[in-house]
């Protein structure tokens, strides 16, 4: 195993300490293999084991980027590919991080390397396309975004923020019936979310399908990716659980769902569950929302507290 770098001060080591608290139940799981098993739908799935510091510093990582701190991101995502170093998801946040903290006209240069890196690590994951065309579309290079961004989806259909990302792209490119056209064919292809339904709703109307608009209309925004935030607020401990775990095996990089089945496992006391939560997140390729970053620190900040109290 590689070392860690050097913690530099209290804030991170204690950080660092409360996340591998969290992991550390599931080392005994993956001690002797070189791989891990996740069941998702009901499909045996084998991955490679993944080192729980590198987790550690990836999650803190995750919570600087949702906070707009890119630098202090690709510190921590630093920290977290010297683990891990042949994840392709570390490689599309140090890019996605290293491209929003530049200006946007540099941000596809600054984060070129990486973006590459983790697309030769591998070039089936889409999580990398998906970053790439982020940064291209905050620099406004549309037609570079474009292709980055059905590179996405052609590697993953069903995900939402690539299919939004895609019909704004186009309506940004003043392609406001082919952006239309993407969204009811994704609205056929699955069921479509309330966030879905309300990007095709406006693209539906001439008076908003302006590029500016497009670029300004917060429901082609990613969403939330969880139903059970809303549950958890409403005290439906159960039920959230079951939502959460239900989205979680059909995107095990669902950051938000994988969240809402640690807070709502928390707070049920069920540690089995708790602990199954823990491994069963792949690398996610999207930070988690506002909504998922603020039940995740309040996760750890009362973890922490039960730690510290024992």
């Amino acid at each position: 195993m590689i070392p860690s770098p050097r913690v530099k001060n209290r804030s991170r080591l204690v950080w660092r300490t409360c996340w591998l608290g969290l992991l550390a139940t599931c080392v005994a799981c993956a001690e002797g293999s070189s791989g891990v098993t996740r069941m998702a739908n009901g499909v045996r799935y084998e991955g490679r084991f993944v080192n729980p510091e590198a987790y550690a510093d990836y999650t803190i990582g995750v919570e600087h980027e949702a906070r707009g701190e890119f630098a202090k991101a690709v510190t921590w995502y630093l920290e977290a590919r010297a683990e891990d170093p042949e994840s392709p998801e570390i490689w599309a946040r140090i890019a996605a991080a290293q491209c929003f903290g530049a200006e946007p006209q540099r941000g596809p240069s600054v984060a070129a390397r990486a973006f590459e890196n983790g697309i030769r690590l591998d070039p089936r994951y889409y999580g990398n396309y998906f970053e790439r065309a982020r940064c291209e579309e905050r620099a406004r290079n549309f037609d570079s975004g474009l292709s980055d961004a059905t590179a996405a989806v052609a590697r993953r259909p069903g995900d939402e923020p690539a299919n939004l990302l895609v019909a704004r792209i186009l309506q940004a490119l003043g392609r406001t019936a082919d952006a239309r056209a993407w969204l009811e064919a994704f609205e056929s292809y699955r069921n479509a979310s309330p966030a879905m339904s309300r990007a095709l709703d406006i693209a539906r109307k001439p008076s908003t399908t302006t590029p500016q608009a497009a670029e300004e209309n917060p429901a082609l925004l990613a969403p939330a990716r969880s139903v059970a935030f809303a549950e958890l607020r409403q005290g439906k401990l159960e039920l959230a659980r079951q939502h959460a775990e239900i989205e979680l095996g059909a995107d095990p990089t669902n950051s938000d769902a994988w969240i809402a089945t640690l807070v709502a496992c928390d707070a049920l006391r069920d540690n089995v569950c708790f602990e199954g939560a823990l491994g069963s997140l792949k690398s996610p390729s999207i930070a988690p929302s506002e909504t998922g970053l603020a039940f995740l620190s309040e996760l750890l900040a009362r973890r922490a507290g039960a730690t510290i109290s024992r």
